[in-house]
């Protein structure tokens, strides 16, 4: 039963670490396009793209989005975001890769990182009131504690194998 319910926390963790990495994948890239717009013609281009039909239906939610965006976003606001999404990103690519590879000293410092960014999540919560921030922070408030206890799993299971 304990090796059962072991292996359940085990892959709700594996899926937490799934879900970190794909995110990391596109908020690495949108910190980069966001740091590409920043030029006024990366961000004229995309304008251009977007209204045309060289990209598919120009009223495509997505793209009339960000295409809105674009053009309310003043320059340092789009640089802010832009390098939060690339360090946030590239810091979930590279602490996924280093749980996935099951290194112990990744899992406090993603426990760590991840509080961090929770906290500042609770500040914006408070002043945007956001669906999608409220259920990132749910997310991430899981993913910690998944974490944690699949740290204290893999130590534990390392101290038994380096004694005997």
């Amino acid at each position: 039963m304990q090796l059962l319910k072991q292996r359940y926390w085990h892959e709700l963790f594996e899926v937490g670490v799934f879900f970190k990495a794909l995110n990391s994948v596109w908020e690495t890239l949108g910190g980069v396009f966001l740091l590409l717009t920043i030029r006024r013609p990366f961000a004229q281009v995309f304008v251009f793209l977007s209204t045309s039909n060289l990209l598919g239906d120009r009223d495509d939610l997505l793209f009339s989005t960000i295409r809105m965006q674009l053009v309310h976003l003043s320059l340092s606001t789009r640089a802010f975001v832009g390098i939060y999404l690339l360090f946030h990103g590239l810091m979930n690519m590279f602490l996924a890769y280093n749980l996935y590879r099951n290194r112990l000293w990744a899992y406090p410092l993603s426990i760590a990182f991840t509080s961090l960014f929770f906290i500042y999540q609770l500040y914006r919560l408070a002043h945007t009131h956001s669906l999608i921030l409220l259920a990132v922070s749910v997310f991430d408030i899981l993913f910690i504690i998944f974490t944690y206890h699949e740290y204290r799993y893999q130590k534990h299971k390392h101290v038994a194998t380096s004694t005997s």
